[in-house]
């Protein structure tokens, strides 16, 4: 199955007040590292050293949030299938209702 429709399959199973999804990359090839994150580049990888059960984490997020769009993480996905990495994909933690933070205000 490829990455962007997993991806999908995921994104589709969330109920539609989600904010924040965490997803997580393991490659079946530690010799394509470097070129699953030039890939992942857009959607803001971060990569995980030393022992771990994936290679790279990635962060979306619904329409506000600290998360790459779910459209930006689609589209690196895509070059992740193009490339033909091989790998999986699977979820991680999802947050729901997460409100913006209140205008920041400078000064007394």
């Amino acid at each position: 199955m490829s990455y962007v429709s997993t991806f999908n399959d995921i994104v589709g199973e969330l109920p539609d007040d989600w904010s924040l999804l965490d997803l997580y990359i393991a490659l079946d090839d530690p010799l394509r590292l470097g070129e699953a994150r030039v890939a992942l580049g857009r959607a803001n990888p971060r990569p995980v050293f030393g022992d771990g059960d994936h290679d790279f984490a990635l962060t979306a997020a619904n329409t506000q949030g600290r998360g790459a769009a779910v459209g930006v993480v689609r589209s690196a996905l895509r070059l992740l299938d193009d490339l033909e990495v091989p790998g999986r994909l699977w979820a991680g933690d999802v947050t729901s209702v997460q409100r913006p933070a209140p205008a920041h205000r400078q000064g007394p």
